[in-house]
């Protein structure tokens, strides 16, 4: 499968036709279309800081997945902004062609009446354990009073080398703050007790 090179051709204007954005009740499309934008920003920086951005042959050659961002404060904490911030930095690695990984791909399609076909999935039991990827994308973010600093970054899978990184910084706005309202971590087993025996010298 052949990506590069590819076409640099603009459609036509005839040819495209506008799409309104989806947005939550209650925002504004210039927040949702704000906050999109600097995740595109985000990209470009990514992908301009690749020494070698070839699609095919360059460092992501052979595969990147992109992982949910953390909280920096807490490396298993996240929220539905990392959730998001990581989706829209996939579509914009697809759309420069680059071969993307899903993780989530489920091994099968659940089908449940009234409510959908689901094909992701984040059970360990139901994706498939084996996944060749060369490089991962990952980040944090650190919510300040009145902002949020991103930094995104793609690493060697098997060098853990950082191959590229970027940081973008956005409003902590309405649309943040509901993306940012369901902060939660990662379960974690409670460690064992360990018990101490005094020594008698």
């Amino acid at each position: 499968m052949a990506f590069w090179p590819f076409s640099q051709d603009t459609p036509k204007k005839a040819q495209v036709e506008a799409v309104a954005p989806v947005v939550p009740p209650g925002l504004t499309v210039n927040e949702a279309a704000a906050l999109r934008i600097e995740i595109q920003g985000l990209a470009n920086e990514l992908f301009r800081n690749l020494a070698d951005a070839d699609p095919e042959n360059g460092d992501l050659g052979k595969g990147v997945l992109v992982c949910t961002f953390v909280e920096l404060k807490k490396l298993s904490r996240t929220s539905s902004l990392g959730r998001y911030v990581a989706e829209q930095l996939m579509n914009e690695m697809q759309q420069r062609h680059y071969e993307v990984v899903e993780i989530r791909k489920s091994q099968a399609v659940m089908m449940q009446e009234k409510r959908g076909e689901f094909g992701l999935s984040r059970n360990p039991a139901e994706v498939n354990q084996n996944v060749a990827a060369g490089a991962m994308l990952t980040g944090t973010y650190t919510p300040s009073k009145d902002s949020i600093v991103i930094n995104a970054r793609i690493v060697d899978n098997r060098s853990a080398k950082l191959l590229s990184s970027a940081t973008a910084i956005i409003p902590r706005n309405q649309l943040a703050e509901q993306l940012l309202a369901d902060t939660a971590s990662v379960r974690e087993a409670k460690p064992e007790p360990l018990y101490l025996k005094k020594l008698e010298l």
